[in-house]
């Protein structure tokens, strides 16, 4: 088998830009990546680099050999997880990012549940943030995404959990106290609790019925809603799955039932596809109650 470290190296000049910064990230010296680098160029008869004094840029050959160089490098790392996730126990810190919403849906506690049980050495370290986290610049293990936002980066790997459609809500007490709302045109009429504005499509058979709402009490974060439509202030816009326990208990009443919302996949997504042993038990639990609870909805 051919030797593949130049391979490696060209894939580090590639990610880091220059020969020194391949170096460092290494433990090499600049002129041993040189080499590399020529030995390489020299065996496939190919330039692979074009070289200036201020930067290298990739040929298109440089740029074709490039994207194998990189997928080996990852399959390398990959496979050193994997040979690492064998003699290592599911312990240790596992940081999670998800919405503030989130922390009240069902299939999100029945995991928590789970991992204290099964997992104690796990210590979850939450971080709740209603904007994209960045998994790799903010060193997260694991990001709970809904929407197509999970799927934008190519480099993420989303791993499905739940598809939960809106739901248009408010507490019994406000609905009291206010006109009844029978049809869709009444939606306007009435206070609206919300992070972003609503632009959705209403469903009932064949009827459809764009909802827009710029006006209303806006909050910046999603669990600020959930309270403050359990309090009575107004409407809003919430994901089925995590007002269920809410509608059980009936202290919020879904708004025009009979009318169907888009629905939104949510996600647990990661960096890289071969994870440390106690994130893969993460995942699995929550892969496991999310599912659980998807079957269990009405």
């Amino acid at each position: 088998m051919q030797d593949i470290k130049p391979l490696l190296v060209f894939s580090a000049v590639l990610e880091h830009g220059s020969m020194h910064a391949a170096a460092a990230a290494l433990g090499m010296t600049p002129s041993a990546v040189s080499q590399h680098i020529s030995r390489l160029e020299a065996l496939h008869g190919v330039k692979l680099l074009q070289r200036s004094t201020r930067r290298l840029i990739p040929t298109d050959a440089g740029l074709s050999i490039g994207s194998y160089c990189r997928r080996l490098q990852q399959t390398l790392a990959d496979t050193q997880q994997a040979l690492d996730n064998l003699k290592t126990e599911a312990a240790g810190e596992v940081r999670i990012t998800l919405t503030s919403s989130l922390i009240h849906a069902p299939a999100w506690q029945s995991a928590f549940k789970r991992l204290q049980h099964e997992f104690p050495a796990i210590r979850p370290v939450l971080h709740l943030n209603d904007h994209l986290a960045d998994l790799q610049q903010e060193s997260f293990d694991i990001a709970l995404r809904g929407g197509d936002t999970a799927l934008d980066a190519p480099d993420l790997i989303a791993r499905p959990l739940a598809v939960w459609p809106w739901r248009i809500c408010a507490a019994p007490a406000y609905l009291d106290a206010h006109e009844p709302i029978t049809e869709p045109e009444a939606l306007h009429r009435h206070r609206w609790i919300n992070r972003l504005p609503i632009h959705v499509l209403m469903r009932r058979g064949v009827e459809t019925y764009p909802l827009h709402i710029d006006n209303s009490l806006y909050c910046n974060q999603l669990s600020a809603v959930h309270t403050l439509t359990l309090g009575g202030f107004g409407l809003s816009l919430q994901l089925a799955g995590e007002i269920s326990t809410a509608l059980a208990e009936g202290s919020l009443q879904t708004v025009l039932p009979e009318w169907t919302l888009p629905t939104v996949s949510l996600y647990a997504v990661t960096s890289y596809r071969v994870q440390s042993a106690k994130t893969e038990a993460v995942l699995r639990v929550l892969q496991q109650s999310f599912a659980a609870a998807q079957t269990a909805a009405p």
